[in-house]
C-alpha cells in the first residue's frame, strides 16, 4: 500500500468516525430533552397529587394516629 492510500483510509475512517460521533450526539441530545420533558410532567403530577391530598384531607379531616 502505498502512502496516499494510507493517509485516505485514514482520513476515510476518521470523517466515518465523526460523522458517527455527531449523529450519536444529536440522537443524545434528543433523548435528553424527552427526559427533562418527562421530568417536569412528573413534577407536575406529584405536585397535583399533593393538592389533592390536602384537599381530601380538608374536607374529611387530618387523619388520627391511633
Amino acid at each position: 500500500m502505498e502512502w496516499g492510500q494510507v493517509i485516505t483510509l485514514i482520513f476515510g475512517i476518521a470523517g466515518f468516525m465523526g460523522i458517527f460521533m455527531f449523529l450519536i450526539n444529536k440522537r443524545i441530545d434528543s433523548l435528553e430533552k424527552r427526559f427533562d420533558d418527562v421530568n417536569r410532567r412528573l413534577d407536575r403530577i406529584e405536585e397535583d397529587i399533593r393538592e389533592i391530598r390536602q384537599l381530601i384531607y380538608k374536607s374529611l379531616g387530618e387523619p388520627t394516629k391511633k
